[in-house]
């Protein structure tokens, strides 16, 4: 008899989020928050990235091992099987999204694809970032964070615009185009 694995999507995650297409957490504390029911293989209906700033473990997509290093960006197309498996305290920044979050704004529905990260394969979804770029990513995330928190006015258009400058930035960074 095989295990199903289960699906989660944006609320399912975060149920007391009004927003439905997009989350931005600290990843410590997200994973206070959900670790219990996160660790064991599980598939997301949405986009998703974790910037790890410290901490060590693996995290396995699609079956595949990676170790956890610091300053290592994943990306994670909606239907990937993930889990993760640490040793001691880890952070960074998570950010899950629906393809709406930018389908809405973008004339070109498809843009997403021609990152490479974002293609479904595991190995080309995970990228050591270069020391020349941890301040600058970081920054992002930070910039990310706050626009989250204060909810201002065209908050969620400057945070759809950071991410789009992180997604350039990490191809640069670690394509091998």
């Amino acid at each position: 008899m095989s295990k199903r694995i289960p699906v989660y999507d944006i609320c399912t995650i975060d149920q007391r989020s009004a927003q439905k297409d997009l989350l931005i957490e600290r990843f410590d504390s997200y994973l206070e928050k959900h670790y219990q029911s996160l660790h064991r293989p599980h598939r997301h209906s949405f986009y998703h990235l974790v910037l790890f700033t410290k901490g060590r473990g693996t995290h396995t997509i699609d079956f595949r091992k990676f170790n956890v290093k610091p300053y290592q960006i994943y990306f994670m197309a909606p239907g990937q099987v993930h889990s993760w498996h640490f040793e001691g305290k880890v952070d960074g920044y998570i950010v899950h999204f629906n393809e709406a979050l930018f389908s809405s704004f973008l004339q070109n529905s498809h843009y997403l694809v021609q990152f490479d990260f974002f293609n479904g394969n595991a190995e080309e979804g995970v990228c050591q970032l270069p020391l020349l770029a941890h301040e600058q990513v970081t920054n992002i995330f930070e910039s990310m964070l706050s626009e989250k928190q204060e909810e201002k006015e065209h908050s969620e258009d400057l945070i759809r615009l950071r991410l789009l400058e992180l997604f350039i930035l990490v191809e640069r960074s670690c394509s091998s185009k």
